[in-house]
């Protein structure tokens, strides 16, 4: 689990651009403040947005998805190498272009999220918010229990997002990332990517 830096990840809207994962960077601010700060590009309206399980026949696009921010197709997380392409794919569309993917594997009574990226110029409209939301009600339908994500230690914006939707912190396992690339990579914010980060959330 190392996301790419070769792409832009986010947007910045103080300086009106898409930017990578090392030149991000946090910023206090109140939420009133927040609202009133430019989206990366025209608010897509909510009657415009899908969310639907991805057709075999887009099987590169999401395939492109995730290397555009993981430079792979085969995540590492929980002790093992998940396969995108044997997960349950998700696309949120906005205006018919695909705009967020969440990836997810069922072990047992568990649904394991794999991967959950949102395109820097739909960022700031809540997808990877309905994304979850989504496959936490697949979840239910298919009677799984409990909902499990990893994260790297450095992402602190999935972190946020994460807390926020009612997950719990339940392990770190400190190194395993380093030791899984054989090497230290830089993450968000220059935060080198060590630890990963456990949460679930029960259904």
């Amino acid at each position: 689990m190392s996301r790419s830096d070769r792409n832009p990840q986010y947007y910045c809207p103080l300086n009106d651009k898409f930017i990578s994962l090392n030149e991000a960077d946090l910023l206090v601010v109140s939420r009133e403040a927040k609202e009133d700060l430019p989206p990366p590009g025209e608010p897509v309206a909510k009657s415009n947005i899908v969310l639907r399980r991805a057709y075999e026949a887009e099987a590169e696009e999401v395939e492109d998805m995730c290397r555009y921010f993981w430079d792979e197709t085969e995540i590492f997380c929980f002790d093992q190498t998940f396969d995108l392409n044997e997960c349950v794919n998700f696309l949120a569309l906005a205006e018919g272009e695909i705009a967020g993917l969440i990836s997810w594997k069922r072990l047992g009574e568990a649904q394991i999220v794999v991967v959950l990226n949102v395109y820097p110029e739909f960022q700031g409209q809540g997808l990877g918010r309905m994304l979850l939301k989504e496959v936490m009600e697949q979840g239910r339908k298919q009677g799984c229990r409990v909902i499990r994500v990893a994260t790297s230690n450095d992402d602190l914006p999935a972190l946020c997002l994460y807390q926020r939707m009612g997950f719990q912190l339940t392990a770190v396992v400190p190194d395993v990332l380093r030791q899984h690339h054989d090497e230290e990579i830089t993450g968000f914010a220059g935060i080198p990517v060590r630890d990963e980060l456990r949460l679930e959330r029960r259904l």
